[in-house]
């Protein structure tokens, strides 16, 4: 587990990314979590770490969204308390 904070978001991906590439952490079978909106930057980057699920407290654009079709990256947004929406990769959560 690695957490980062930082004000700019984007930020914040960059640091783990390098900190899995200088650990040689795997990005497959990890979950991506962040508190802000699923935009096409955020989905493009969270895909080149390999990390096949993102998951926000915020909403996804509809560019992020299509991107995530596109590549086959799960995206989960509105995630507060028990509730949640899943946009694309419901096959995540099946058998």
């Amino acid at each position: 587990e690695i957490f980062v904070e930082d004000v700019g978001r984007h930020n914040a991906v960059d640091a783990i990314s390098g900190w899995m590439w200088l650990e040689g952490v795997e990005g497959e079978g990890k979950i991506f979590y962040t508190t802000g909106r699923l935009t096409s930057e955020m989905v493009i980057k969270v895909a080149q770490m390999q990390v096949p699920l993102l998951l926000s407290r915020s909403g996804v654009t509809e560019m992020g969204l299509s991107i995530a079709q596109q590549i086959g990256i799960g995206l989960v947004a509105r995630a507060k308390g028990k509730h949640f929406l899943v946009f694309n990769g419901l096959e995540c959560f099946t058998s």
